[in-house]
């Protein structure tokens, strides 16, 4: 009986403690973690001109921190204006989503930073850099901010996110609900394949509906706003590859005289193909394999010329094997390519077209993949 009455004593005093316990003793609180201790790149008071170029970079490094509980730290790049080195105005994770002891920060990027810290368009001022090491919802802030003079693009404040092509000299006309749509590039460069009139004008807006901003080309060939009915246009009617840049106000227009399918074995052009409009060219041709000591050869892309010299497009991913029933629509996907040359980017005809009448199709349209089909008639 006193060891029953024993056991009962302990498991009551036991219940009593657990009780007493704070609830604020069993919650979970985030580790703690060290601020970084030195800003290794860009070195403080380090000069960057920025470039519209694609895939422009700087690389921004640091020294490790430590989590209390010895788990991943993870990292934010983040910048601020010359005159409030307290409330960042531009943060970025480092690279592999925070993980990195690193961040490879585009131009446009920084672009984007030395805008929200006050600096105009095209001028050159200073931000300060710094990082911050999070734990959970624990973070700490290095206490080095290193300079950086940033002389920034010349583009424009505000880069919309989608552009079109309007007027009487386009395809579709003046009506802005048929505006046609741009391909976006990425970091402010937008393009298009398109036919465009001698007997009219063009503009660019954002939008298809409502008041949307209107920019045009100047006449120095410039991207501008279109503020006071400012409008564009061609001398010649033909076909044309435009590339606008919102990044540093570049433009680019060249004519297409001529669209054809490559033969790589014959290292000509074998198929014509017309323009049929709104970014689409289209021919009907005979196709014969070229016989080899190894086989049958089937290799072809396709080639353009214009104004400003011979072009070609290719796959946008390297294959070399021909296409069957399961292959993926990237088989197909197209890219226009930087080089010239007889055998480098192609696809393969599938076999049952050896010998056969085909149509080949290229679509270079906004908003979708640049692609293309080949069918057997």
């Amino acid at each position: 009986m006193k060891t029953i009455i024993y056991k009962a004593l302990i498991l009551f005093s036991a219940v009593l403690v657990m009780v007493g316990c704070k609830s604020d003793d069993m919650e979970y609180h985030d580790p703690n973690v060290t601020p970084v201790d030195n800003l290794y790149a860009p070195v403080d008071n380090q000069n960057l001109q920025l470039s519209s170029q694609q895939g422009a970079s700087f690389r921004f490094q640091w020294s490790q921190s430590h989590a209390q509980d010895g788990q991943l730290v993870a990292y934010e790049v983040v910048f601020y204006k010359e005159s409030d080195l307290q409330n960042p105005v531009y943060r970025l994770a480092s690279d592999n989503n925070g993980k990195e002891l690193y961040a490879n920060i585009s131009h446009v990027d920084i672009n984007r930073a030395s805008s929200a810290a006050g600096i105009a368009t095209g001028e050159t001022g200073t931000i300060y850099w710094s990082v911050v090491s999070w734990r959970g919802i624990s973070s700490a802030v290095c206490v080095q901010k290193n300079k950086l003079v940033v002389t920034r693009l010349e583009g424009f404040e505000v880069i919309p996110d989608n552009v079109y092509i309007t007027g009487e000299a386009t395809e579709n006309g003046a009506d802005l609900s048929k505006a046609i749509l741009m391909q976006n590039l990425g970091d402010g460069k937008f393009e298009m394949y398109t036919e465009l009139d001698n007997q009219g004008t063009y503009t660019f807006v954002d939008r298809t509906s409502g008041e949307p901003e209107i920019y045009y080309i100047d006449a120095t060939g410039k991207l501008a706003d279109a503020d006071n009915g400012e409008n564009t246009t061609v001398d010649t009617k033909g076909i044309y590859r435009i590339t606008l840049d919102f990044s540093n106000k570049g433009t680019t227009m060249t004519r297409i005289t001529k669209m054809g399918l490559w033969f790589c074995p014959s290292n000509k052009v074998t198929i014509d193909m017309n323009y049929v409009g709104l970014g689409v060219w289209s021919g009907t041709g005979n196709v014969e394999f070229k016989q080899e000591s190894w086989g049958r050869d089937e290799r072809y892309k396709f080639q353009l010329e214009t104004d400003k010299g011979t072009r070609q497009i290719g796959t946008l991913n390297g294959t070399d094997s021909g296409p069957s029933s399961n292959s993926p629509a990237s088989y197909y996907y197209v890219k226009l390519l930087d080089n010239v040359t007889q055998w480098d980017d192609k696809w393969k005809f599938a076999g049952e077209m050896d010998n056969s009448s085909v149509t080949v199709t290229l679509y270079m349209q906004g908003g979708a993949s640049y692609t293309h089909t080949v069918k057997k008639n």
